[in-house]
């Protein structure tokens, strides 16, 4: 069978398989990275200030040791996200991977791109849009609606922010009417990592702009792990309280 009609067969294998559970609890939660080898991680300084912000923003209880797992790994399919920080290509994956992939996404997983090269046209990004037309060739990449529950899962986003400024919002691949993937590429990661007297380890454009990116991380993990959230959810008086007591606690 040719390599084209493989994948046409294999899609359509999988689109009529049941949904996989995924049944680590959201009590547990853990920053889990795709393991795609060297050139792609998440710094333990950004992993551990995201969980204790999200620990402090909501009742999940992160798993404060780093996890990791390769598309090979049954446990990919234990894991409800996973993190992919680049600021290069990584390999090639090869058709066992992309199936694995495939299935992880239409089953409910949710994969986080952070793009950490600040390059407009990055290889990373170039990869992860050739690697996308292969696993969800039903959509492609869109930005993401500036009235979708992402912008407003827990804070309202208005404006672009991370560490750089090369998009207004982040982008999306839509499946089954949720985002299946999420795509930064203004390194929202890269907002995270402090040394060790708290000052960030990376510049921003401006305060405005870290503080926005660290909204947005956590507005990404909270609509992937609460699935189709309410769009009236941020208006919810204690999701309001949590907000401003964040913003008057924060240490800036």
């Amino acid at each position: 069978m040719k390599r084209g009609g493989r994948f046409c067969f294999l899609f359509a294998v999988l689109c009529a398989l049941p949904a996989v559970l995924f049944p680590r609890s959201a009590a547990a939660f853990s920053l889990t990275e795709l393991d795609l080898g060297a050139g792609c991680g998440v710094s333990e300084s950004a992993r551990l200030e995201l969980l204790k912000a999200l620990a402090a923003a909501t009742s999940v209880e992160p798993e404060p040791a780093a996890r990791k797992v390769k598309l090979s790994d049954p446990a990919l399919f234990s894991e409800p996200f996973l993190t992919l920080s680049c600021a290069e290509a990584p390999r090639g994956l090869d058709y066992d991977e992309l199936r694995a992939l495939r299935l992880y996404l239409v089953s409910g997983g949710t994969l986080f791109a952070n793009d950490a090269s600040g390059r407009r046209k990055s290889s990373f990004a170039a990869w992860l849009q050739r690697t996308l037309e292969l696993v969800l060739p039903e959509n492609g990449f869109k930005p993401v609606a500036r009235d979708h529950s992402l912008l407003k899962s827990f804070f309202l986003i208005s404006e672009p922010g991370g560490r750089f400024s090369l998009e207004k919002e982040p982008s999306a691949v839509e499946y089954a009417g949720r985002y299946a993937v999420i795509f930064s590429r203004n390194d929202l990661l890269g907002v995270w990592p402090r040394d060790a007297v708290g000052r960030p380890v990376h510049e921003a454009p401006d305060e405005g702009r870290r503080r926005t990116g660290e909204k947005l991380t956590l507005n990404i993990l909270i609509y992937a792990l609460t699935g189709s959230y309410k769009q009236d959810a941020v208006h919810q008086p204690y999701i309001m309280q949590k907000l401003r007591e964040l913003d008057a606690g924060a240490p800036r």
